[in-house]
């Protein structure tokens, strides 16, 4: 496996991390705008698709998703965050691995899942809920990505949807919903059995990432002194916070629990979670994406403060220099992390 080595200023970096998680110090960096757009998709064949498709592993390029050998050298730096590359994270990955068909919407910018189990007699009579041609094509291009990093780049996990994102997307969400009241017992055991293949996949990459100094780097770039895990609960999005505590915010807490560090992601626009993530030791950060239109950061305000009183808390999205200022002076800077996003970059 491939070592990881760091400058001096690289060396700095990592303390000020271990400090991030002890809410000890504040983490401040610009990074590339993400807008959604045209979907880039590498065929094998050479060609790049043009037209939606459903989409499966034997049709990706390998090679161009994960990008050509970088020269050695030293882990880079992009302000005060380690640069991260995970594999493909287009593609969602555990959905797919349990058999979820995917769609390639190429000028939509995404790929989509669609949901493919009617009724609890469908999933109970499956042979398998497993597609372990998505799994073997993940750790190769994990595996593959590490062999190419030349040490620059922190290899992080690829995008993995919580428990709830996970039913929402195998189930849709008129069965998940319905479920929570007419079939508890099948949607509690659903929740068991994806929960442990999130965990399977996780580890299974973490085991072909070179550490860094002990550590591993979130997709975020923030490094953690130990094994590290982002998860997200995007689908409490039609849930009520209690509903989210009593079904799905243990399970975020099982797949924490598996790892040394956590951190989960929320979006602003659904930020009704946050007092049942407080409530729990583990997920041990929460991470915001802020979006536009959504509430005013003058609204969020309160909950960030709430949040910094017990926990780290990133904020990313399209912040100017002003708004990035303004909540530097607002919010304490202990456990404070910020990423803007930059078109320009």
């Amino acid at each position: 496996m491939i070592q990881i080595t760091l400058d001096r200023a690289g060396l700095a970096l990592l303390e000020r991390h271990a400090a991030w998680w002890a809410r000890e110090a504040s983490l401040i960096s610009r990074a590339p705008g993400t807008p959604l757009g045209h979907l880039w998709l590498p065929l094998v064949d050479g060609t790049e698709a043009t037209e939606d498709l459903d989409v499966r592993p034997e049709m990706l390029d390998v090679d161009r998703l994960v990008g050509e050998p970088l020269p050695p050298g030293p882990l880079k730096i992009r302000g005060d965050l380690f640069w991260a590359k995970a594999p493909y994270m287009r593609v969602p990955w555990v959905e797919a691995i349990l058999g979820t068909p995917i769609r390639a919407t190429i000028q939509g910018g995404s790929m989509r899942t669609m949901a493919f189990i009617e009724d609890w007699t469908t999933w109970d009579e499956a042979p398998s809920h497993r597609d372990d041609t998505w799994f073997d094509l993940l750790v190769r291009m994990t595996e593959l990505l590490a062999a190419r990093s030349g040490g620059r780049c922190a290899v992080a996990q690829t995008l993995m949807r919580g428990p709830s994102d996970l039913a929402e997307a195998v189930l849709g969400p008129e069965l998940m919903s319905f479920s929570l009241y007419d079939h508890p017992d099948s949607l509690r055991r659903f929740l068991d059995e994806v929960t442990a293949t999130f965990i399977e996949i996780l580890r299974a990459q973490l085991a072909r990432i070179p550490p860094v100094e002990g550590g591993y780097v979130t997709p975020f770039g923030i490094w953690a002194p130990g094994t590290v895990v982002r998860t997200q609960c995007d689908a409490t999005a039609f849930l009520s916070g209690a509903r989210y505590a009593e079904w799905f915010l243990p399970y975020d807490v099982r797949i924490s629990e598996a790892v040394d560090y956590s951190i989960i992601h929320l979006h602003s626009v659904s930020l009704h979670t946050v007092d049942a993530l407080l409530s729990v030791e583990r997920p041990h950060a929460i991470q915001v994406t802020l979006e536009d239109p959504g509430p005013s950061l003058e609204e969020m305000l309160p909950t960030f403060r709430k949040v910094l009183e017990a926990k780290p808390l990133l904020l990313e999205g399209p912040l100017s220099e002003a708004e990035v200022a303004w909540l530097r002076a607002q919010l304490p800077a202990g456990g404070l992390a910020i990423t803007a996003f930059d078109s320009e970059w």
